[in-house]
């Protein structure tokens, strides 16, 4: 029996089914998705993901996905928007918010490992969804603080199971490198915390060692990686979200409008303004 709780800009389903009833499609929302137990695959955005009993996706509005069940499944979908970002006051849990789906997001882009790792934060996120799925129905309310704290509970989880790693990394240099590149994602919004002093004193190493050590590592050099990954952080903010060019320009901490425009377009070909079109009409 399906029991779907709708709203504009949050939904929660939890649900029984024996069959896919959608075929391939993709959303303008994020996604997170729980198999409580059943058999199948989870296709999204041409990767195949065998699923067998519990286990957690996260989709981001530019996927596209289908599932294909061998066995009953029951699930958990919880869909949001940018907007839902926004629809709880106290802005400093909203910025954490983004800051969070941010670095899920880029470190959640290789599909070739689950989410969770171990039965027991299976068995948490299990509970977890269950109880989001129990609230909304019995609050349909996107203001709803219970149901937005445990949606961070669940990306707290998530985030603790990430282990970004390298191909070409060292063994005894992969949980140095994991800690640095945390690091990297944590403060990306804070130039001063992301320079290659801060992150060498940070770390014990020489300011000349660590640029070696970091490229030897992840293939990039420092500007490269936080480069690449500031601007999937503004392309994300220009395609799904209704932020203005300032205030994305403001949250990534550059001096003015001027070296923001001038960032995108020396990687980008075009203004921020002018991706933003690209973005939205491809």
């Amino acid at each position: 029996m399906k029991r779907y709780f709708q709203h504009e800009y949050l939904k929660v389903s939890h649900f029984t089914a024996g069959q896919w009833e959608h075929p391939v499609h993709n959303h303008n929302h994020f996604e997170i998705i729980f198999v409580h137990k059943g058999r199948g695959a989870h296709c999204v955005s041409g990767t195949y993901i065998p699923y067998d009993g519990p286990q957690l996706f996260l989709l981001a509005p530019c996927d596209y996905h289908r599932f294909e069940i061998e066995e009953e499944t029951e699930f958990t979908f919880i869909k949001f928007s940018y907007t839902y970002l926004r629809s709880i006051e106290n802005i400093q849990v909203t910025d954490s918010w983004n800051k969070n789906m941010d670095q899920l997001l880029i470190q959640a882009q290789n599909r070739t490992r689950p989410l969770l790792q171990t039965d027991s934060e299976k068995q948490k996120t299990d509970s977890l969804m269950r109880l989001i799925a129990r609230e909304w129905q019995d609050d349909k309310n996107e203001g709803n603080e219970t149901v937005f704290f445990l949606i961070q509970a669940i990306l707290a989880i998530i985030k603790r199971n990430l282990v970004p790693g390298f191909v070409g990394s060292a063994p005894k240099h992969v949980e140095k490198i994991n800690r640095i590149i945390q690091y990297i994602h944590e403060h990306i919004y804070a130039v001063e915390k992301t320079q290659a002093a801060h992150l060498a004193d940070t770390f014990g190493f020489s300011k000349h060692y660590f640029g070696l050590f970091f490229k030897e590592q992840t293939g990039f050099t420092l500007r490269e990686y936080i480069s690449n990954n500031k601007l999937h952080l503004i392309e994300n903010r220009l395609k799904y979200s209704s932020f203005s060019i300032k205030e994305i320009s403001d949250e990534l901490s550059f001096t003015d409008l001027s070296h923001f425009n001038k960032f995108v377009k020396q990687h980008r070909g075009y203004t921020p303004s002018e991706l933003r079109s690209q973005l939205k009409n491809p």
